[in-house]
């Protein structure tokens, strides 16, 4: 063969491999989820200014309570994944779906019928159905960062609320419809139902066990990524001006059910009725949930993002991060404990400023969280309200815990 024919040869088999490899580049780039980012400025005090859209949130319209019109708005945020396919069913006691529920009626099946969940016999409980979302977390100057994706965009993203004891990263997680209720020794998500108060973090646990080895209270990491969710799809930090007050400021606390017949999200100016987030009622406001993975232990905040869990800090990780300011008062910074979630630092806001929400805390004793806020604490209550006040053995009769499930491994 001639030289000019192997340089020729040459020439078009390198064209070839250059047009080969800016196709499999564009291929790459056209297979690249989709990532829904949101960074929250702690210096900016203002809650409908401080978040600021990332990737392919940038330009969407946020989702917030229409309060004049009665109905909620999603923006541009009703076809998104973790949004359209999150779904209110009913979950058996093995952790298995029964049945999907009515979206817009709980008293019925997906498919018109009556359902169960008012039925105190019936074998299962009544969750949300929260779709996997892998979540990006991380603090820069005076910047977090937290970014969604539906599948694991690289090893930088985490799925900390649908990882369960062993490990498993779980297509889907359950978070409670309502408050819990122990009913035969055994704590229960159903409808019409005076929710159980004053037992201590021991028996909660216990009577949460009791449903089936999948079962347990809920999370920190599972009330951070509620907390995210709502905060990226109404991109605000005042979840009460955004959600609706809930029961913060009433006499009486609420029987669980409601707002069985207002769909997916529903709240209210008023401060004496229920809010309901992503099929969950009252998941803040009426009253404080206690919570696992989230410890003060003598000023120190200890997590553990992933269970197996227990109430005095072994095998959790020692963030350093500490709180001060004044218990009681309205948080005025949150931090990123590593790639975990926001917790709060500072308490010296207001209830118009940075987070809306308050924060109580006790830097002498070993403190289990609890969250939301409970009626009669007005503004304080929202998704971003924290108490780390009490040890795990006090009792109150503001004080409840809800259920969690992870679903079994599939075969």
């Amino acid at each position: 063969m001639a030289a000019g024919e192997r340089i020729f040869m040459a020439k078009e088999s390198t064209s070839q491999e250059i047009l080969e490899n800016t196709r499999k580049i564009i291929k790459g780039a056209e297979e690249k989820p989709k990532r829904y980012g949101m960074r929250i400025n702690r210096l900016d005090s203002n809650p409908a200014t401080r978040v600021t859209y990332l990737f392919d949130a940038v330009g969407m319209t946020p989702a917030g309570m229409n309060f004049s019109g009665g109905g909620f708005d999603y923006g541009d945020w009703g076809d998104i994944w973790f949004v359209k396919n999150n779904r209110p069913v009913m979950v058996r006691t093995d952790g298995t779906v029964d049945y999907e529920l009515n979206h817009e009626n709980h008293a019925l099946k997906l498919d018109g019928t009556p359902s169960d969940i008012a039925n105190t016999s019936y074998g299962g409980n009544a969750m949300s159905e929260i779709p996997l979302i892998w979540v990006k977390r991380w603090s820069k100057n005076n910047y977090d960062f937290v970014v969604f994706c539906e599948t694991q965009y690289d090893d930088t993203y985490k799925a900390y609320a649908h990882t369960d004891e062993d490990g498993n990263i779980l297509p889907v997680t359950y978070f409670p419809m309502y408050e819990g209720t122990v009913i035969n020794s055994r704590l229960r998500s159903l409808s019409g139902q005076t929710p159980t108060a004053s037992m201590t973090d021991e028996q909660e646990t216990t009577a949460a066990k009791q449903n089936g080895e999948r079962w347990d209270k809920q999370s920190f990491s599972e009330i951070v990524l509620m907390y995210e969710m709502c905060t990226m799809i109404s991109k605000s930090t005042n979840s009460q001006g955004k959600f609706g007050n809930g029961n913060s400021n009433s006499d009486n606390f609420l029987q669980t059910g409601t707002l069985n017949g207002k769909g997916q999200f529903f709240g209210y100016t008023s401060t004496t009725q229920a809010v309901k987030v992503f099929y969950c009622e009252n998941f803040f406001a009426n009253f404080w949930k206690r919570l696992r993975g989230l410890l003060l232990i003598n000023g120190i905040y200890y997590v553990k993002p992933v269970p197996p869990y227990n109430s005095t800090g072994e095998g959790y990780i020692n963030t350093g991060m500490t709180v001060t300011g004044t218990s009681g008062g309205y948080i005025s910074k949150m931090e990123m404990a590593s790639d975990i979630g926001r917790i709060p630092t500072v308490v010296s806001g207001s209830e118009t400023t940075y987070e809306c929400d308050g924060c109580y805390f006790n830097n002498a004793i070993v403190a289990v969280a609890l969250f939301g806020g409970s009626r009669g604490f007005a503004s304080k209550c929202g998704l971003s309200c924290w108490l780390v006040h009490y040890p795990a053995t006090d009792v109150y009769t503001s004080i409840v815990a809800s259920l969690s499930c992870k679903p079994p491994v599939a075969a």
